[in-house]
């Protein structure tokens, strides 16, 4: 019996894909003096900041993370908004008794910005995020320390999420995956085939049982 729904955060739940395109360019122009692609930038959303960066520069890493940081948080609130249908699948989930879980590589403090600046942070039981385990995606680490949390097993779970590290990590955590298609990159991943394809977030209502455990 499903119990709860894990969501990756940016391009899942928030649309923050013009936001890091932008802080991509910050850092790259001002640090390696090079552009990034939309598609190569793309490429890499759903993977820690940090391991990113190591793969374009070993030695100027940490400073390609402060400016894309620096540029993000500054713009930040006025380059995110929810996506269209999540308020609707969110309370939706809550109404039918389903605990609901951010699972993301993003820091917990900027999550919750976030999902405070919509009401959403009322919806979700925990916010599982960069700190909150030595594993990051694609490793499974994030997905199992959300399980842990909320006191479930692997198939009580279904993990909603964009990308490929979002897929990699609960294939790994044995968590049916459901791929959002409204994501910034629906080719994300290239051939992986889910266990649910969702074009809209209230297509995860036909997922999920008509109740959840609470009700």
């Amino acid at each position: 019996m499903i119990k709860a729904v894990l969501w990756d955060l940016d391009g899942t739940i928030l649309d923050t894909t013009e936001l890091i395109l932008l802080s991509y360019r910050h850092a790259f122009s001002s640090v390696l003096k090079r552009e990034i692609s939309d598609e190569e930038a793309l490429a890499n959303f759903g993977e820690p900041l940090l391991a990113v960066m190591t793969r374009y520069s070993t030695e100027r890493a940490e400073e390609l993370m402060d400016r894309y940081r620096e540029h993000n948080h500054e713009h930040h609130d006025n380059f995110v908004e929810p996506f269209p249908g999540i308020l609707d699948a969110l309370a939706n989930l809550e109404r039918r008794g389903f605990k609901q879980v951010i699972v993301t590589s993003k820091t917990e403090w900027l999550s919750r910005r976030g999902l405070e600046l919509f009401g959403l942070t009322k919806f979700f039981e925990e916010v599982v995020g960069f700190e909150s385990s030595e594993e990051h995606k694609p490793a499974p680490g994030p997905a199992i320390e959300a399980l842990r949390r909320l006191k479930i097993s692997p198939e009580e779970a279904v993990f909603v999420g964009d990308s490929s590290a979002d897929f990699h990590c609960a294939r790994a955590a044995g968590i049916p995956f459901a791929f959002a298609l409204w994501g910034p990159n629906p080719e994300a991943l290239c051939g992986e085939v889910p266990e649910f394809t969702l074009p809209d977030p209230r297509d995860i209502l036909h997922v999920i049982p008509p109740k959840g455990p609470r009700i």
